[in-house]
């Protein structure tokens, strides 16, 4: 399975964008179109603080999201489904490598001022479905992280 994981990281590392899903402490759902940035399994995004993804994390910390490639073809699916766990950056020598990787993967982001109220969000995968259909449709792999 690691190079299923391995497989996992480098699809993550050439997209910029995903599907977040968060969820309320009383279960109501959100999706959220947001960039990121990955090192390694991690994904990392930026947010204002006062972003309803934010207070949903800080309500329950448990996230899923979603990254795919659109596709005419049916057979020409590959996406990753993750679940995973939110928590907030507070490190500030993480926070910076953190925002140096944005700003490469994202120059536009360089001029973009450092608001305070910005926050640094690390999902930590658990779970992953890695699917493949160029290989088999409907071809699916189950990784734990």
């Amino acid at each position: 399975m690691e190079d299923i994981k391995e497989q996992v990281i480098y699809y993550l590392s050439k997209r910029k964008f995903i599907t977040l899903a968060t969820s309320s402490i009383s279960g109501i759902p959100l999706t959220h179109p947001v960039a990121y940035v990955n090192k390694g399994a991690n994904i990392y995004i930026s947010t204002s603080s006062q972003s309803r993804k934010v207070k949903n994390m800080q309500e329950n910390r448990k996230v899923a999201y979603s990254v795919y490639d659109e596709t005419e073809h049916l057979d020409e699916i590959i996406s990753v489904q993750m679940e995973g766990e939110a928590t907030f950056v507070t490190d500030e020598g993480e926070s910076n490598e953190i925002l140096n990787i944005m700003n490469k993967k994202f120059p536009f982001m360089a001029n973009i001022p450092i608001d305070s109220d910005n926050v640094i969000i690390k999902i930590t995968p658990k779970t992953c479905h890695f699917s493949d259909y160029t290989k088999r449709f409907g071809h699916r792999d189950k990784v734990d992280f």
